[in-house]
């Protein structure tokens, strides 16, 4: 399926709420914004000149974000960085996948095994298994030199979207999963729920062939044509990305404003005006901040999701995006 752009279609619609001129590049990924006061500003896709390039880099690699981010005195998960053979001679004293096993032994299984520089749930998985860890770096090798092997924490999945020290939204987000009726398979409800997707308007691509599907499915005794039964809920994959086919659940209203001076904190001390603050806990986000840690931050959070659930989420989306192109045109002294 070719992805649409998404972003000229929002900005049709804000960007004259401003007086503000928008101009194309075919096919529409790439444009200029002009706004009323002579500012000129670009964006590509979702990204907009609204970050420096160092931070944006830095945010970009996982690893360099971790060690900042511990280093500045914020809970993060235990972890280490691996290296493609071919690199490893590059980097002194690297390690490649015996020593990413060997870590993984320390930690305890299950862990995380995610590509350093790759976004949207791009090779990231939870392994349980020295065969899982081997099988997942052999893909990750292929794509990228570097692998990050983490240690796993449970808990509810958020992402805190901040601009200029304000929580835009925070949602958490669920991962993939199905809901049985005692008579279609794995398969069948997913394609339901693919159609489904394409009924709201969502561009999401149900990776049916995914293999960390099947590697979940398989410990839990079944397969893509096994039948759910009736009201029971089967998770599929075990990170929580909407580009995954996962969903989310909207929590900005009952933010507790502790959230708040922590996301903006962070979002500051990596240098970031505009950013997603991804946190895992065990505790809600209506109560103090306690029991969490700090996954990721993604310089260039999509805030599309929403608008394929309706009109009053279109107009959400509307109103946040709305917010970025006020900061874009003035922004901070």
């Amino acid at each position: 399926m070719t992805r649409k752009p998404f972003m000229p279609e929002i900005l049709a619609r804000i960007a004259p709420r401003l007086g503000a001129e928008v101009v194309l590049a075919p096919p529409g990924f790439v444009g200029r914004i002009r706004f009323p006061n002579g500012r000129t500003s670009y964006f590509w896709d979702n990204k907009f000149n609204l970050n420096p390039i160092s931070s944006v880099k830095l945010a970009s690699d996982k690893g360099y974000t971790s060690y900042f981010l511990r280093e500045l005195g914020y809970p993060t998960p235990e972890e280490c960085l691996f290296f493609r053979e071919r690199f490893r001679k590059h980097v002194a004293g690297a390690e490649g996948v015996d020593g990413a096993v060997a870590f993984a032994d320390r930690l305890g299984w299950p862990v995380v095994v995610k590509p350093a520089g790759l976004s949207q749930g791009r090779l990231v998985a939870v392994v349980h298994t020295e065969s899982e860890l081997r099988t997942w770096a052999h893909q990750i090798f292929a794509k990228e030199r570097v692998m990050v092997v983490q240690q796993y924490r449970a808990g509810a999945d958020y992402r805190l979207v901040v601009l200029d020290g304000r929580v835009l939204s925070a949602y958490e987000r669920v991962p993939l999963a199905v809901t049985g009726d005692g008579i279609a398979t794995v398969r069948e409800l997913l394609e339901t729920k693919q159609r489904e997707f394409a009924t709201t308007g969502r561009d999401t691509v149900i990776p049916l062939e995914d293999p960390r599907i099947g590697m979940r499915l398989a410990r839990r005794g079944l397969t893509l044509d096994s039948i759910i039964a009736s009201g029971a809920t089967e998770r599929l994959i075990d990170i929580a990305n909407l580009s995954l086919g996962g969903t989310s659940r909207e929590v900005t209203s009952t933010l507790h404003p502790a959230w708040v001076a922590l996301a903006a904190h962070i979002a500051a001390d990596i240098g970031l005006r505009f950013c997603g603050i991804d946190i895992l806990t065990n505790g809600e986000l209506r109560a103090v901040p306690a029991d969490y840690t700090i996954i990721e931050i993604n310089s260039a959070p999509g805030l599309d999701h929403y608008g394929s659930w309706g009109p009053e989420h279109e107009a959400a989306v509307d109103e946040l995006y709305l917010e970025v192109l006020r900061a874009i045109a003035a922004p901070p002294a």
